[in-house]
């Protein structure tokens, strides 16, 4: 679990430095921290999919 912890913050520490757009910045933000919850437990595919197209809805609504 450490490792998908720091390449998680390798990936943010990137992202940070190398994208302008918040939107993006914030969907792979919540994106990895939801792949890091999916790690702690059983979750079927198709809660997955839907976790992530929620994600996906509420950071388009934003924009």
């Amino acid at each position: 679990m450490a490792k998908n912890s720091e390449i998680s913050a390798l990936i943010i520490e990137t992202v940070e430095s190398s994208c302008d757009d918040k939107s993006v910045k914030e969907l792979i933000k919540e994106s990895l921290q939801y792949e890091l919850d999916i790690w702690n437990r059983h979750v079927l595919p198709s809660t997955i999919k839907e976790e992530y197209d929620q994600i996906v809805d509420k950071i388009i609504k934003r924009v």
